[in-house]
């Protein structure tokens, strides 16, 4: 017995129409997806060479940090805002600025090495 069925979404297992079990909002082939742009991200690292040391935040490859990082940054008798390295004390200098999408990030923008 052969099924007979118009929906796209069901397939027929001897004779018995079965709905498609694909997850909602997945296309019908890999083909019918956009290519998205992939943002790399990786952990923040301590920019002293001899140190590496990994900070709490993520970077993407752009170089902008992800989530709301600025207020946790410490400040300086200069007012320059900054994350410590927790390995070596080194001080990551951060800032915010209006990335080309028109939203603002924030960025590493310098680097004072411990001595």
């Amino acid at each position: 017995m052969k099924c007979q069925h118009s929906a796209p979404r069901q397939v027929c297992l001897d004779g018995v129409s079965q709905v498609d079990k694909r997850p909602v909002g997945s296309p019908a082939k890999p083909s019918d997806q956009p290519a998205k742009q992939q943002v790399k991200v990786q952990v923040l690292k301590c920019r002293k060479e001899s140190c590496r040391g990994l900070l709490a935040f993520e970077e993407t490859d752009e170089g902008y940090l992800l989530g709301q990082v600025l207020e946790l940054a410490e400040v300086d008798e200069e007012q320059r805002r900054f994350f410590p390295c927790p390995k070596c004390g080194s001080r990551l200098l951060v800032e915010e600025y209006v990335h080309r999408d028109g939203k603002l990030r924030v960025r590493v923008s310098g680097f004072i090495p411990t001595a």
